[in-house]
């Protein structure tokens, strides 16, 4: 009995010293770009403001409320300039992040641009919207952009 309680404890023992060797850990490498933003909620927000303003523009301006819809814009407006104001601090050591850094910074302003002019064309009799093409455009370069980096907090 001695025998077979000695021979189980070492089998065991041998188990669990094979497995703890043979278990090592692996952290794997991702050689991309930091970015010290959160580029990823950024877009989803720019997406939802531009849903919004497709929303907004394919309803008559007299079916509308103006002062509401005013103040969504003027909401949207407030969280992008709240970005942009985060990200002009940031710096970063690698030129490659500093230029997308700079890319979402160019897309937000250009987004605050066209929600000024539909702000303008609600208050307007102005049947005729802002394009936006050059806002669409930026997005689909930035958005393209995004995988090439990794968001680590600063």
């Amino acid at each position: 009995m001695k025998k077979l309680l000695l021979f189980v404890l070492l089998f065991t023992g041998t188990i669990v010293l094979n497995g703890c060797t043979t278990m090592t850990s692996t952290k794997i490498s991702d050689d991309r770009s930091v970015i010290h933003f959160d580029a990823t909620s950024i877009l989803s927000l720019g997406r939802a403001h531009q849903i919004k303003m497709l929303m907004l523009s394919s309803v008559p301006t007299d079916s509308i409320a103006v002062s509401d819809a005013n103040e969504e814009l003027r909401v949207m407006k407030a969280d992008n300039t709240k970005h942009l104001e985060e990200m002009t601090i940031l710096q970063h050591d690698e030129p490659a992040a500093e230029e997308f850094k700079t890319l979402v910074i160019d897309y937000l302003e250009v987004e605050n641009a066209y929600i000024d002019k539909k702000i303008e064309s609600l208050y307007s009799d102005n049947v005729r919207h802002p394009s936006r093409f050059s806002m669409e455009t930026l997005y689909s370069r930035v958005d393209a952009e995004l995988p090439n980096f990794r968001y680590e907090p600063n």
